[in-house]
């Protein structure tokens, strides 16, 4: 009898991403155990287990954390780890895991400090090479979501070709978003969903509306998200000043049924690992307009399912949109091309290509049996 597959997907807080690709693991043989620090329903072949994990720099914290780990995977012994954060990418291989725990990675970004050349961040970037290049070692594979990303690792020596891929995301069910359809709206509608932070684009978003609307295009303009910073750059009461142009929600769980009310997603970010609200923008027939960067470019490309723009460029944004609602025959033509282009990224393929992934792992290692994937 074969045995089954053991298998961790360990994220952090929003490790509940990960359900769609736990579920059909499991749905296809596998024994699988989701990690993350925010307790989340599980559908009943998916265990949960909770742990501790600080989000910021604290070698105390890390290290309890990495303690935490080792107790974890001992009792656990799984087959393989599976990371899908930042801090647990390197936490995880320093804890402890037995000879057949085979640890594979996946760098979801390379995150806010790589979109600055300030001191600071020169430091913390010296900081995640040293990390990374110290688990070099005790990781069997490492997939990234952009081109770019693994060009970076490579370049820095962090990876080897032969044990780095890529795989674009994690995967959106697209039978989740058929029930949604694009509702037609009074007034020509953008939206931007995402945490509130300058690198997203916000202030960009914020600047851009206000031009429209300037030039006497009445457009409604709704941004989602919680405002996660409080600087100079973007705070509460820049976005009361800007209340005129833009309705700020605030956090919303209600995604899907906001972006079938709207007409253009829009994403003016600094850097992405892998955009999933544009995947989902996309999966509903929405057209978007994004920065032309790593983690968006992959799934908008310009003049086919959207409009790409360059980094930090309100006049740029605001022309964009205003192209998005005058030429009706374009933007037609995105919706479409968006529509198709979406189902590359579907769970279903992205799943399969994690299952090849541990299938080669698992037979080079000679550790078990592994499963053929099977799809219903």
């Amino acid at each position: 009898m074969v045995r089954k597959i053991k298998i961790c997907l360990l994220g952090s807080e929003d490790a509940n991403k990960r359900l769609g690709l736990a579920k059909l693991l499991a749905n296809n043989g596998f024994d699988v155990t989701i990690m993350g620090t925010i307790k989340f329903d599980c559908p009943p072949k998916v265990k949960f287990i909770k742990y501790k994990l600080n989000r910021s720099l604290n070698p105390f914290s890390d290290f309890q954390t990495i303690l935490e780990y080792r107790k974890i995977f001992k009792l656990e012994e799984f087959d393989i780890i599976q990371t899908f954060d930042t801090k647990p990418a390197f936490l995880a291989p320093l804890s402890y895991a037995s000879p057949r725990t085979k640890m594979v990675r996946t760098i979801t970004g390379l995150g806010t400090i790589f979109m600055s050349n300030d001191f600071k961040f020169r430091i913390l970037r010296f900081l995640y090479s040293i990390l990374h290049k110290s688990v070099k070692r005790r990781v069997s594979h490492t997939t990234f979501q952009n081109e770019d990303d693994r060009g970076y690792f490579l370049k820095k020596k962090l990876v080897a070709s032969d044990t780095s891929s890529l795989i674009y995301g994690s995967g959106i069910d697209l039978d989740l978003f058929s029930k949604y359809i694009k509702k037609e709206t009074e007034v020509f509608t953008f939206i931007c969903i995402g945490r509130l932070v300058y690198e997203k684009g916000i202030i960009n978003y914020l600047e851009a509306a206000k031009i429209c609307k300037d030039l006497g295009h009445e457009f409604k303009f709704l941004l989602v998200g919680p405002l996660e910073e409080n600087s100079k750059r973007l705070n509460s009461d820049i976005l009361d000043e800007y209340s005129h142009y833009v309705e700020w929600l605030g956090p919303q769980k209600n995604i899907p049924e906001l972006l079938q009310h709207s007409d253009v997603f829009v994403l003016p970010t600094f850097r992405e690992g892998f955009s999933r609200v544009l995947l989902e923008a996309s999966a509903l027939k929405i057209p978007s307009i994004t920065s032309n960067v790593p983690g968006t470019r992959e799934i908008i490309r310009d003049n086919k399912e959207g409009i790409l723009i360059p980094v930090n460029d309100s006049n740029a944004l605001s022309k964009a949109m205003i192209k998005m609602e005058l030429d009706r025959n374009s933007y037609r033509r995105y919706a479409e091309n968006a529509k198709m282009h979406v189902n590359q990224f579907s769970l279903k393929n992205i799943t399969e290509a994690y299952i090849s992934l541990y299938k080669n792992i698992l037979e080079f290692n000679n550790t078990v049996n592994p499963i053929k994937p099977e799809f219903s």
